[in-house]
């Protein structure tokens, strides 16, 4: 044997554990749908401070009828409203498909003397830690705990 393997819980996302090329993707995504926001946000803000401001930020006319601002608007009402009703009916199903299921992934929980040699400390006093009210953990700069205090509750 190699000695003890040290206990990863795999909830925790590593990002290295992705592929470089999707780490990559996913920032210039995020970075292009900010700019987008603040270019949106600038032509918002430009519009309410200096009307002309957004003439040349936005180069638009103006509409020839009011009605077709109303248009658009009810577009766009219209495909929020799509985006919400599949959101809803995915989260329908998925209650019906797993009824209440937990669908995390699962892994291997370590036993009491794995998590007592990975923190070097002794398998018999997990359980009364455990069941403790209260537990100071006092570690070392490592991280390597040094000493446990258990008891009652601070009385205030």
């Amino acid at each position: 044997m190699h000695g003890p393997v040290r206990f990863v819980p795999p909830l925790i996302l590593d990002a290295a554990s992705r592929p470089r090329a999707a780490r990559w993707r996913d920032a210039v995504l995020t970075l292009l749908l900010w700019a987008g926001w603040c270019y949106l946000l600038a032509a918002a803000v430009g519009a309410l401070w200096v009307p002309p401001f957004v003439q040349r930020l936005l180069p638009v006319a103006p509409p020839a009828h009011p009605w077709d601002v109303v248009h658009v608007a009810v577009l766009c009402v219209a495909i929020a409203t799509f985006i919400c009703t599949l959101m809803l009916l995915r989260v329908i199903v998925e209650r019906r498909r797993y009824a209440g299921e937990d669908r995390r992934r699962a892994f291997p929980r370590p036993d009491d003397a794995a998590i007592a040699e990975d923190f070097g400390v002794a398998a018999a006093a997990l359980p009364g830690w455990r069941s403790a009210r209260r537990l100071a953990i006092h570690h070392d700069a490592a991280g390597q705990v040094i000493r446990m205090e258990t008891g009652e509750p601070v009385r205030r």
